[in-house]
């Protein structure tokens, strides 16, 4: 009976495998094909001249080699910008025409990676005569390629950090190195200030030169005064990193923390509610990407004609410095 038995099983597991096989069927689906979009990556900081740099979507399925994601940089546009008083025109400058203290310059101010604006021709748009003013309202104009963009922005006026500290995480048995920033701010009373939080550091790495190249935000690192207008509180910040870093302290336990030792200027953003809304449905885009219970997010432009954000920067003329001694 139990060889009887064993049989018929195999029988039915057979039959059913024969079923299966039968009912596949390739299916080939045409994914339409969709025209590229400029999207607008530019920022006018208090104090600093404009940076405008201009790249085109991509397919989802197209590649990301190095060659791939040079092509998606726009090289030839005319970039103005009027404060009100004057139209400027911005000056072209291409990582292909500059030397290599340049292009460290260069990666300070936008955050591109050195070894992207080494090996690929990257261009960028500024006027170095074009300072930026808290309270004043910039309008952005682009045609490139046929196409006409447009965006409007005001710097807000910065506020001020009132401390800085450094704490231990305590987040691992017998770690008495690895930590967050913590710091103290009092809003101002009035509705609808944005902070975007961003940090570098200055000490110096393995290599000799610093840990960090340029300012870099951490993931989530925008936040509104909806529910804390007026009010003073405290909050930390995890430690970012560029894309791609193959730093060992961004791919090892250390990765989000800073460490005891660390000297660390942090950079307070002050923004205005277009600008927020930007970097805050942003994160969110790329936070549901894969994740099948969350909502979709759309990623907020200000763009007009285009993708992508024209931003105001506030930031205080002397930044805050933290050295990381718990």
């Amino acid at each position: 009976m139990t060889a009887q038995r064993t049989i018929l099983k195999g029988i039915s597991l057979l039959a059913t495998a024969t079923l299966l096989l039968s009912c596949e069927k390739e299916i080939t689906v045409d994914l339409p094909e969709t025209e590229p979009r400029i999207v607008v990556e530019g920022t006018i900081e208090a104090g600093m001249p404009p940076i405008v740099i201009l790249t085109r979507t991509q397919s989802y399925f197209a590649p990301t080699d190095l060659n791939s994601i040079a092509a998606s940089f726009v090289t030839d546009a005319t970039v103005t910008v009027n404060d009100g008083v004057t139209t400027h025109t911005l000056d072209r400058i291409c990582s292909g025409e500059l030397t290599e203290e340049q292009i460290e310059l260069i990666s300070s101010l936008t955050g591109l990676d050195v070894a992207l604006l080494t090996n690929a021709n990257i261009c960028a748009w500024t006027k170095l005569t074009l300072l930026g003013i808290p309270g004043t309202s910039y309008q952005l104009n682009i045609q490139t390629e046929g196409k006409s963009l447009s965006a409007s922005t005001t710097i807000p006026h910065p506020v001020q950090l009132d401390s800085l500290w450094f704490k231990l995480a305590l987040q691992q048995p017998n770690d008495d190195s690895l930590g967050f920033i913590w710091a103290r701010l009092s809003d101002p009373d009035t509705i609808g200030n944005g902070y975007r939080w961003l940090a570098k550091r200055i000490n110096a790495g393995p290599d000799g030169s610093p840990k960090d190249d340029s300012f870099v935000a951490p993931f989530f690192s925008v936040f509104e005064d909806r529910f804390v207008n007026g009010l003073t509180f405290d909050f930390n910040f995890n430690r970012g990193s560029t894309p791609y870093s193959e730093a060992d302290d961004d791919n090892n336990e250390e990765s989000g923390y800073f460490k005891r030792g660390d000297t660390v200027v942090v950079k307070l953003v002050s923004l205005d509610l277009a600008s927020y809304r930007f970097y805050n449905s942003f994160q969110n885009n790329v936070a549901s990407q894969g994740d099948v219970f969350s909502n979709p997010a759309n990623v907020v432009s200000n763009i007009q004609g285009g993708l992508g954000l024209w931003s105001g920067w506030g930031v205080n003329p002397v930044l805050d410095t933290v050295i990381c001694q718990p």
